[in-house]
């Protein structure tokens, strides 16, 4: 591996967590803390607070809360459809390279070596070329490229498994569309390795996390589109589940190739170097609409107006906008067949009492997506906050929690008018997400681009 930045283990990550103030010690020593920054009249006025609620003397300081939660579906639109989410998602997820025990399932497997493995898994998917095939081919391949350098033998039977992902079609005899990249350990294309690879049909193949023997290791790329497609990106991701700093890497096949358009990053740069936890591959259409940044369509100073009028809150700087990537829960929507564009505005909250002023963020997560009619259709489908520890750190929550829902109905109308702007160009077939403002490199917080694919 090339010499980089000191090692520095991402968690798997079930869906993105924003760079936060610190929270508040919990217990003892944050209630101290606390102490130290009044002054005595302070400590008398919290002495008087403390008589007049008994209920506070049994609690400690509570460390940061985060919550979401499922908003109200706007009135002025059709309900949302199953054929709607799978229309815009097309999302093929990398099997977890950590798995190990595929052969319970597949009997044919066992006992053999890693290259009749991937013989008759190739086999496999010529006979029946479906997703789940062509990804378990590509788990069977990282299974043994991700623990070293492999024998030259074996290096032969991984490119003649992975070929079949990439010929003809024996139907038709057309090229399939393919997108793939094998991503290096070392610079130059050496070492241990992993191999991805999105096959016809898909917008996304999301590997949301490399695997322990690949995270934070990866220092050279090759990125490869068949001469079928129109292009596509293979973007490396600082942070597991496709947050923080990115590395876009743009492939455009130009008229005339015959064969495949291919790109070698022999050294992916000091700025990357060693640091990527996630890749996802986006696919590219000839159809589709010129990129734009969503803070170009809704200004985000009309959301935070519209957060900030609300009583006991002010502004605490400028609002972002983000991507949430098929997020599994938590702190975040439990909704993985979704992207989201994920608004965030801090604030100030004044409690009104000895406890003076909190930090919290508002956030909405607004789903964008082309309905029925080909039209492009969005609002915000949960909402939540974030609140820095305290005393009264769930009081804040649950405050923000009950003024949320009244902002919801005037950032639908923002987005709406946006939106009714961008219908003049449909109608459209689907929309599809690149990180930040979709330059080679960036951060997921400069804001998120969209693109619109017309019928």
């Amino acid at each position: 591996m090339t010499t980089g930045p000191e090692d520095k283990k991402h968690p798997v990550l079930q869906s993105p967590t924003l760079p936060l103030p610190p929270p508040g010690d919990p217990g003892e020593a944050a209630t101290a803390n606390l102490l130290n920054r009044l002054s005595p009249d302070e400590i008398a006025q919290l002495g008087e607070a403390l008589k007049s609620n008994p209920n506070l003397l049994g609690r400690k300081v509570q460390a940061a809360a985060e919550v979401a939660s499922k908003a109200e579906f706007p009135s002025h639109l059709a309900p949302v459809t199953r054929e709607d989410i799978a229309r815009n998602n097309r999302c093929l997820k990398a099997m977890p390279p950590h798995l190990q025990s595929i052969e319970n399932f597949l009997p044919e497997l066992k006992k053999k070596k890693p290259e009749q493995v991937l013989h008759i898994l190739g086999e496999r998917y010529s006979r029946s070329p479906t997703a789940a095939n062509a990804t378990l081919l590509q788990h069977a391949v990282n299974r043994i490229t991700t623990t070293g350098a492999v024998e030259p033998h074996i290096k032969r039977a991984i490119t003649a498994a992975t070929e079949v992902l990439h010929r003809k079609s024996a139907a038709d005899g057309t090229k399939t569309d393919d997108i793939f990249y094998t991503a290096y350990v070392d610079a130059n294309f050496g070492g241990a390795s992993m191999f991805g690879d999105l096959p016809p049909g898909w917008i996304y193949l999301a590997t949301s996390y490399v695997g322990d023997a690949m995270n934070d290791k990866i220092s050279s790329l090759i990125a490869t589109c068949m001469a079928d497609e129109v292009g596509g990106n293979v973007i490396l991701f600082e942070n597991a589940g496709f947050v923080g700093n990115y590395q876009n890497y743009a492939l455009t096949v130009p008229p005339g190739v015959n064969e495949y358009v291919s790109e070698e990053v022999s050294y992916v740069g000091d700025a990357f170097n060693d640091i990527t936890s996630s890749i996802l591959i986006v696919r590219r259409f000839a159809n589709e609409l010129a990129p734009v940044s969503i803070g170009s369509l809704v200004p985000q100073r009309q959301i935070s107006a519209i957060v900030n009028g609300q009583s006991q809150v002010s502004s605490a700087g400028n609002a972002t906008f983000t991507w949430d990537m098929w997020p599994t829960g938590g702190s975040h929507p439990n909704d993985p067949n979704k992207i989201f564009i994920w608004v965030i505005v801090p604030i100030n909250v004044d409690t009104q009492t000895i406890f003076g002023t909190y930090s919290c963020q508002v956030r909405y997560w607004i789903y964008l997506y082309v309905d029925g009619q080909g039209n492009l259709q969005g609002y915000v489908d949960y909402y939540g906050c974030w609140v820095q520890g305290g005393w009264i750190t769930g009081d804040v929550q649950n405050g923000l929690m009950q003024k949320i829902p009244g902002t919801i109905g005037q950032v639908n109308n923002l987005v709406s008018q946006a939106l009714a702007l961008a219908n003049i160009g449909g109608p459209y077939q689907f929309t599809y997400f690149l990180p930040g403002n979709n330059n080679f490199t960036g951060s997921t917080w400069d804001d998120v681009t969209v693109v619109a694919v017309k019928a």
